[in-house]
């Protein structure tokens, strides 16, 4: 048997991809319900369709453009050749849990990963066997802790509320960059927003920031908050017959912070090779990461000049049809046009050495 712990979407998506192989999958979570709390914006690429299939059950809205904010109000906008999903994150994690079980998995709620007990492992007030233990238990891992493999993490913070907020575009979403590490207002429809942060520190103070810049009198109906680790190259992802996926393996993206496509590739991966999964997850994951990982030290060294520089520059045409053109789950695939249309990006490089 196989034993994933964590029910979230790359958890379930994992136990989807074994148990459609055959294989005997348990997936044990902690929480009362797949999908509650909810800690994450909820809006994903259109990558998600290489993977399910999108369902109106938990899908919220679309967004077909992004408008980019410099710290001096100058802007630019993005629109998507194929649009991002806006989903509710809880209908869209119990869906993915309902295609595991559709396929033969279990899930079992309110059992709380304890510990190994040698080729047993103790969840809730059961011991059971395995034959591999999968850690798909979010950033702070406790699978990941029990068997060494947590390394040094470094983690950001999200924090954003949804709001009462009338929008001119409802396919639309508005990302201020410098703002905290960026910030962002993202239409759910019907009148509602979600407004919301990524930062190191401060989180409280950066996202009153935001609501009195945007939507000073929005009546907040709901917040959500939590940590996001960075993508960490030298994270270990397999030891024996233990494994690591999803956030417990870092598999986030340092730019956007999502992480759902990374581990669902990453889910990809382990189902179909599980002993060469660490070698094979960093060479076909890992680029990108690393790729969004050079791109956010670079960004964090930014000054507001730097950030003002960076808008003008993408307000250039042939840099907004290149952006337009490519999903930013995978940066390997568009970074070099991008230096090669536009060759004074290159001057934002010196951040990785001075």
């Amino acid at each position: 048997m196989i034993s994933i712990i964590g029910g979230g979407p790359v958890g379930s998506y994992q136990a989807y991809c074994l148990a459609k192989k055959g294989h005997k999958v348990h997936v044990y979570e902690g929480k009362e319900k797949i999908g509650i709390p909810v800690q994450c914006t909820g809006i994903l690429t259109h990558s998600l369709k290489d993977y399910i299939n999108i369902k109106k059950s938990f899908l919220q809205n679309t967004i077909n453009k992004a408008k980019i904010i410099a710290p001096n109000g100058d802007d630019t906008t993005i629109k998507f050749k194929q649009e991002d999903y806006l989903v509710c994150r809880t209908k869209f994690d119990q869906h993915i849990a309902d295609l595991a079980e559709q396929e033969g998995a279990k899930i079992f709620l309110k059992h709380r990963y304890k510990g190994n007990e040698g080729t047993k492992i103790k969840v809730g007030d059961k011991v059971v066997p395995t034959k591999a233990l999968i850690g798909a238990d979010g950033p702070h891992s406790a699978v990941a802790k029990a068997h060494n493999m947590l390394k040094d993490r470094k983690f950001v913070i999200g924090h954003q509320v949804t709001v009462e907020l009338e929008v001119d575009d409802p396919h639309l979403m508005e990302i201020w960059v410098g703002l905290g590490m960026f910030s962002w207002c993202v239409p759910e429809g019907n009148g509602i927003c979600r407004v919301g942060i990524v930062s190191y520190d401060k989180p409280v103070e950066y996202l009153n920031k935001l609501l009195k810049m945007r939507c000073p009198k929005a009546k907040i109906i709901g917040k959500q908050t939590g940590h996001i680790p960075l993508y960490n190259p030298k994270q270990i992802l397999q030891k024996n017959n233990v494994y690591l996926i999803g956030d417990a393996a870092t598999h986030v993206k340092a730019t956007s912070f999502g992480g759902i496509i990374p581990g669902m590739k990453a889910a990809t991966i382990l189902a179909r090779d599980m002993n060469n999964y660490q070698q094979t997850c960093k060479k076909e994951v890992g680029k990108d990461l690393y790729l969004s990982l050079m791109i956010r030290k670079i960004l964090d060294r930014f000054s507001e000049k730097d950030y003002n520089d960076l808008i003008k520059k993408f307000q250039n045409e042939k840099l907004i049809k290149i952006l337009e053109a490519n999903s930013r789950d995978f940066p390997t695939k568009f970074a070099l046009q991008l230096f090669l249309a536009k060759p004074s990006l290159l001057k934002f490089a010196k951040h990785l050495i001075f």
